[in-house]
């Protein structure tokens, strides 16, 4: 298993690192920005795919990194964990759709609600308290994610419509 990400702030890297180490802690997390990332996937027949959601869509650097490399999701199980300030939309849908094109197989999906980067913006404005909250109530969701994937229940969020 590896993960691999594209984090702006390091909210998602965060998030993708507990996650994986939930699942195995030796388990590498690596970002779509390092020269390994790629070689890492082709390495793993598992990976778990995390990126921040920009307005309900995937990051254009994520959605670049996808179609450069979509030899490589060819037959691997992809869990795709997305982090969002306040909407999440379609969010871990928009990868998983790109993904069954290229021959992935979606095995999950997580939404985390994680502090915005966005500060001039009143809606999303948050105390340092209450974003402290939000990374404690991310942690918790990560870690009952981990074990329901652990029992063969893995979390399907934006997956669908239906998600």
């Amino acid at each position: 298993m590896v993960g691999v990400y594209f984090s702006g702030t390091g909210n998602t890297g965060y998030c993708i690192e507990k996650f994986v180490h939930g699942l195995d802690t030796d388990a590498d997390c690596i970002s779509i920005e390092h020269p390994s990332a790629v070689q890492a996937m082709v390495q793993s027949d598992f990976i778990v795919l995390a990126y921040p959601v920009y307005f309900s869509n995937l990051p254009k650097i994520m959605r670049d990194f996808l179609e450069n490399n979509r030899i490589v999701f060819s037959g691997k199980k992809v869990f795709i964990l997305s982090t969002v300030g306040l909407f999440s939309g379609d969010g871990t849908g928009c990868a998983a759709r790109l993904l069954k094109k290229y021959g992935a197989l979606i095995v999950g999906g997580l939404h985390l609600k994680m502090p915005d980067c966005i500060g001039d913006e009143k809606l999303l404005k948050k105390t340092k308290e209450e974003n402290h909250i939000l990374v404690k109530q991310a942690e918790e969701k990560i870690k009952k994610a981990a074990q329901a994937f652990k029992s063969g229940q893995a979390p399907r969020e934006g997956l669908s419509f239906l998600s």
